[in-house]
C-alpha cells in the first residue's frame, strides 16, 4: 500500500491530506486540520454501476456524520471528485475545526482542501 501526503494552507487554516492507495482497489483518504483536528464526518464514493451496458451514475455516495458536525459535506464533495477522477472507490474521513470560524475562514479552509486534493490528483493520475 502506498501513501501520499499533501499539506496545504498556512497557520490555523493548514490542512493535511493523507491518501492510502490500495493499489487500484480503492483510496482511503484522511483530512485533518485547524485548531482541533478530529473525526467529524465520513464519505464513501464508488464508481456508478453498469447495468444492461449503461452506466447508471458517475459516482454513488454515502455519508456518515458525527452529530453536530458539518465535516461530512466537505468529505462527500472531495470523495466524489477523487472517485470520478480515479475511477476507484474512495473513502474520506474528515475533521477540521477552527474555533468561531467566520464564513470567509470556512471558505478558505474548503479552498485549501480542494487545492490539496488537486495537487494529489495531479501526482496520482
Amino acid at each position: 500500500m502506498t501513501m501520499i501526503t499533501e499539506t496545504y494552507g498556512n497557520g490555523k487554516y493548514i490542512v493535511n491530506i493523507s491518501v492510502h492507495d490500495t493499489n487500484g482497489a480503492g483510496l482511503a483518504v484522511f483530512v485533518r486540520g485547524g485548531d482541533k483536528p478530529h473525526l467529524g464526518g465520513v464519505a464513501l464514493a464508488s464508481p456508478g454501476i453498469e447495468m444492461h451496458g449503461r452506466t447508471l451514475s458517475k459516482c454513488d455516495l454515502w455519508t456518515i456524520t458525527v452529530p453536530g458536525h458539518k465535516d461530512a459535506e466537505l468529505a462527500q464533495r472531495i470523495a466524489k471528485k477523487i472517485c470520478i477522477a480515479s475511477g476507484e472507490p474512495v473513502s474520506v474521513s474528515l475533521g477540521i475545526h477552527v474555533e468561531n470560524a467566520t464564513p470567509e475562514e470556512i471558505e478558505l479552509i474548503c479552498t485549501n482542501v480542494d487545492e490539496g486534493v488537486d495537487v494529489f490528483l495531479q501526482k496520482y493520475l
